[in-house]
């Protein structure tokens, strides 16, 4: 690969990458400060952006830097599995088989979350990625899952992570008594010009990159009109480029390399 080409001591631009060598953009910095309120708070929390605007990585920093002495971190990735399956998780997740029906499965759930508040002193932080595929019922019923002393506290925190015609659904009246628990409401747009030529230039230099100019200002300049500054599309779209730059033996890529990248990954 383009890793020893280029005297990097990792491969840039993966999702992989430790949560410490994240770019540090404004709107993720921003999601984190409000979903450590919403854990403090123990409420209900949403979390949107397009596709490849980096929901789930920011996600992964917050949680990444919660006491695991205090919180249990409970990420559950695929609603199509229904309530049946959702609860099997969960219950999995809090230690405990799961019973054979859905009665008794939210009867256990409930009695686990509230033992992990008063006998173990944590509380559970339920991230639910691909919220967006949940459905009205579905959503009523994490509501009343999680609801205790008369509605006025919760079980557990609960984020809802999905694209943002998740915004459009809660705000339908039959999701009204939903949409007014939600403590904490976030968006995640793109990065903008500034924010793209810097991640780009963070990426490069977190995996030990000491030569001299690696993008050029036009190449940077073109990454951006491409991507519209989403995150994935600039990881694409920069691993491409650097395999580009390998197989043409440069250590600068420049605007030309770049349009070579682009017509690899849109043929038309």
């Amino acid at each position: 690969m383009y890793q020893q080409h280029y005297g990097f001591t990792a491969l840039p631009f993966s999702k992989t990458i430790a949560t410490k060598d994240l770019f540090p953009a404004a709107a993720q910095q921003e999601l984190v400060a409000r979903l450590n309120y919403l854990v403090r708070e123990r409420g209900l929390g949403l979390v949107t952006g397009e596709i490849g605007s980096g929901k789930s990585t920011a996600v992964r920093a917050f949680a990444t830097g919660l006491d695991p002495n205090r919180y249990l971190v409970i990420y559950l990735s695929n609603p199509t599995t229904g309530m049946m399956g959702l609860y099997r998780e969960l219950l999995l997740a809090l230690g405990h088989e799961p019973p054979y029906t859905l009665a008794r499965m939210v009867t256990c759930i409930r009695s686990a979350l509230s033992d992990l508040q008063t006998a173990k002193r944590r509380q559970a932080v339920i991230i639910l990625d691909e919220a967006h595929l949940l459905s009205q019922s579905m959503l009523e019923q994490l509501r009343l899952l999680l609801s205790d002393r008369m509605d006025s506290e919760s079980l557990a925190t609960l984020i809802l992570v999905g694209h943002p015609q998740l915004r459009q659904t809660l705000h339908l009246s039959v999701n009204e008594a939903f949409d007014q628990r939600l403590v904490v409401r976030c968006h995640l747009g793109p990065l903008d010009l500034a924010e793209t030529l810097a991640y780009v230039r963070h990426q490069v230099k977190s995996v030990g990159y000491l030569g001299g100019t690696l993008f050029t200002d036009d190449a940077l300049q073109r990454i951006f009109e491409v991507t519209k500054g989403v995150p994935r599309r600039i990881n694409q779209l920069c691993q491409t480029a650097l395999m580009a730059g390998m197989l043409e033996k440069k250590q600068t890529l420049d605007e030309s390399t770049l349009r070579k990248a682009i017509a690899e990954m849109e043929p038309s």
